[in-house]
């Protein structure tokens, strides 16, 4: 599965290609379709749209028990909406946003790829992840109106699901933030 999903981000990094090989690409509970041009959607801050703010308990809960988090003194605050655990921190002056939830087979989540953001397939520790970077893509969630999206970085750990989005993220960075979640 991982060599499939790595040779398919290889071809879609080829814009020529994409429309010929595929229109979707699934990564846990998040699918991927690469279109032509992308709606009307808005700018707006990470922090918009994530949901009520809930303690560590009940955001746990919402994750069948799994929750990773950056190592930071105080945590800030959690938000739960629709299945999808976030939290908003700075790194580096920029804000970050981690986004999980619990894969079961559905898909929560849906990013909107134009054919000017590279798609590529990459690795996070001993997980399979995706690269979304170049120009904004769309990002679409349950309960939430279409918003334009920076970098991101999408990868799979056992049963979650994981989104490390921030407009000043590289590939690097975003790789080091990941591996350090707990």
């Amino acid at each position: 599965a991982a060599l499939l999903v790595a040779g398919l981000a290889a071809a879609l990094a080829v814009p020529q290609s994409r429309g010929a090989i595929l229109r979707f690409l699934h990564l846990g509970g998040v699918t991927i379709e690469l279109v032509d041009r992308l709606p009307r959607a808005q700018e707006r801050p990470l922090a918009a749209g994530l949901g009520p703010t809930v303690s560590e308990e009940m955001a746990r809960a919402g994750l069948r028990g799994s929750l990773l988090v950056p190592p930071l003194s105080p945590l800030p605050p959690l938000h739960r909406l629709d299945g999808v655990v976030s939290l908003v921190f700075l790194d580096r002056g920029s804000p970050v946003l981690v986004s999980e939830l619990y894969s079961s087979g559905g898909y929560l989540l849906k990013k909107l790829a134009g054919g000017q953001t590279r798609v590529v397939s990459v690795r996070v520790g001993s997980d399979d992840g995706l690269w979304l970077s170049g120009a904004q893509h769309l990002f679409l969630a349950p309960a939430a109106p279409p918003r334009l999206a920076g970098n991101v970085l999408l990868w799979v750990h056992g049963d979650l699901t994981l989104r490390l989005e921030g407009r000043d993220l590289t590939l690097r960075r975003a790789q080091e933030l990941a591996r350090a979640l707990r």
